[in-house]
């Protein structure tokens, strides 16, 4: 990324801040998965239970995150994200002190805990065309898929360290805390009281569609993307116990993130203006990043293919949130992106549940090929709807019809 953008970027009124309480509001996405599964196990004693159950959450998330997203766009998105903030953090905390073996209450507070997480993500993702100059907006979202990076560096090394010091269910106490007032701090910003313009009297009363086909594209890609990489999450694990080094396993998945976050510092904010033909090459690339893991012979030999393997990844999701804020129309801009946001949390549940089972009856090998295949028919179906994904930029909201 150039610095001057970088900095055009950050001097923008509102957006550093804006940047800052989203990224804490967002970690608790990258901590409550494992939360769960060490708060299950350390119960139980099962990984099979504690599986279920974070699934559980996860179908949840995937079901209600575009429910949320077009309640924020029908009724603004503060009251969403401040009801969505309050509800999500109590669930967690009953996850945490709710006998385990209660599965009849576990099971369905998981879902719901899940659903009610609130948009935080896309109700920002939403906000960036109306807050930024036009010949910059590539490069905060290049900064916000780099950022994303960060919370899956930070989030789950500080559910591991809460979990030690004091006890998994204090991992997702903390979890609900760090979800609540991060999500109050975006809140409470003026931005996120930006309102739709007002319709024209052609359109008036007709609900905007959030689904065009460009964003079903997108919506597509992504989750294949997300597979791919849920596979690659597991079959990284998995390498490093049959190479005895199954406690490299956290560092492994952090130089592949780091990878990620090098990758959208550097030519995030350029490839994320190239449209529907950087989202082919950059899907193409991190499918071959994927495959070439398959190549590795010992655990030394895949921390740098981890690093290239990740450099394409933000780079990629720049450019899809870059699209989606140009195809989402006025007045669904929030739900527009919460499908994207529903598409990576299928995904990676996906990928996660074929990975183990690949790993297990296959081989890692064959599993990381598995996941280069899997980029393959993303590349696909980028290439096929590159046409849908040319569409007219939509409009944006204005900044004066503030409350």
């Amino acid at each position: 990324m150039a610095s001057g953008s970088y900095r055009k970027v950050m001097g923008s009124p509102g957006v550093g801040w804006l940047l800052a309480t989203s990224l804490v509001a967002r970690l608790p996405v990258a901590m409550v998965n494992l939360a769960i599964i060490l708060r299950v196990v350390h119960a139980s004693g099962s990984y099979a239970r504690a599986g279920e159950i974070a699934a559980a959450y996860v179908v949840g998330t995937g079901i209600g995150s575009p429910l949320l997203g077009r309640l924020a766009d029908r009724v603004g998105r503060r009251p969403v994200l401040v009801g969505g903030g309050i509800l999500n953090a109590t669930g967690l905390v009953l996850l945490a002190v709710v006998p385990v073996r209660e599965l009849a209450l576990v099971f369905p507070l998981a879902a719901t805990t899940g659903a009610s997480l609130p948009p935080v993500a896309p109700a920002v993702r939403s906000l960036w065309r109306n807050l930024v100059d036009e010949d910059v907006l590539s490069h905060v979202y290049a900064v916000d898929a780099t950022l994303q990076e960060v919370t899956f560096m930070i989030g789950p090394a500080l559910v591991a360290l809460v979990s030690a010091l004091v006890s998994p269910a204090a991992a997702l106490a903390a979890s609900a805390a760090i979800g609540l007032v991060g999500t109050l701090a975006v809140s409470a910003q003026r931005a996120t009281s930006l309102r739709p313009a007002p319709r024209d009297e052609a359109t008036a009363g007709q609900r905007p569609r959030a689904r065009s086909g460009g964003l079903l594209v997108l919506v597509a890609v992504t989750a294949l993307l997300l597979l791919g990489i849920g596979v690659v999450e597991v079959v990284v694990v998995a390498f490093a116990g049959e190479h005895h080094a199954a406690h490299q396993a956290g560092l492994l998945l952090m130089v592949w993130s780091a990878g990620s976050f090098v990758g959208g510092l550097t030519i995030g904010g350029r490839v994320a203006a190239g449209g529907a033909r950087a989202v082919v090459w950059l899907t193409a690339a991190s499918s071959v990043g994927f495959a070439l893991l398959a190549a590795a012979p010992a655990v030394g030999v895949l921390y740098p293919l981890l690093f290239v393997a990740g450099t394409a990844i933000a780079p990629g999701f720049s450019c899809i949130y870059s699209l989606v804020g140009r195809l989402a129309p006025e007045g669904a801009a929030v739900e527009a992106f919460s499908w994207v946001a529903s598409a990576i949390q299928f995904g990676a549940a996906a990928g996660a549940a074929i990975g183990g089972v690949l790993a297990q009856s296959a081989g890692t090998r064959f599993a990381m090929l598995s996941a280069g295949a899997v980029g393959l028919v993303a590349v696909v179906v980028a290439f096929s709807g590159r046409r849908l994904l040319s569409a007219r930029p939509a409009g944006v909201l204005h900044p004066a019809a503030l409350d």
